[in-house]
């Protein structure tokens, strides 16, 4: 039996993304956060994703969370990711959002609203033909655009 040092063995717990999958596809974007109970009463609470995973990278000092409104081999999911020594961040001006479809965007926009949270950009369809489009700020300053994918 060969022996292997710990860092070679394979742990099926983080293969979740799809080891058989044979074409490229988005699995997830990350966004420093800083405070993980806020940030999973936006996400979670107010815009109904799941928390997937809660994990600690300590070769980065950091604790990270995947949500998503499906799984690691459905859909694509943010990973919420806090440094243990880092108490804010600083927004770069090149990323712009994360983009939602939701089936009522009034709906969705009040219950970011009666939650406290900032409706940056109130819904309206910004090409003529196309969808409402609305845009809110998460705790930690990020925008997410939501946008209406059913028709009224």
């Amino acid at each position: 039996m060969a022996n292997h040092q710990e860092s070679d063995e394979v742990d099926p717990k983080l293969w979740v993304w799809g080891e058989d999958e044979q074409t490229p596809r988005l699995l997830h974007t990350m966004l420093r956060v800083t405070d993980f109970a806020e940030s999973l009463r936006f996400y979670c609470d107010t815009l109904g994703m799941k928390v997937l995973d809660r994990f600690d990278v300590e070769s980065r000092r950091a604790t990270g969370m995947f949500v998503g409104y499906g799984n690691y081999r459905q859909s694509a999911l943010l990973e919420l990711t806090q440094k243990w020594d880092v108490d804010r961040y600083e927004h770069g001006e090149a990323f712009g959002h994360v983009a939602i479809g939701v089936a009522d965007l009034e709906d969705v926009v009040r219950r970011i609203e009666d939650a406290g949270y900032e409706i940056a950009d109130q819904p309206k369809v910004l090409m003529a033909g196309g969808p409402k489009v609305a845009f809110a700020k998460d705790p930690d300053g990020f925008f997410v655009e939501l946008i209406q994918i059913q028709r009224d």
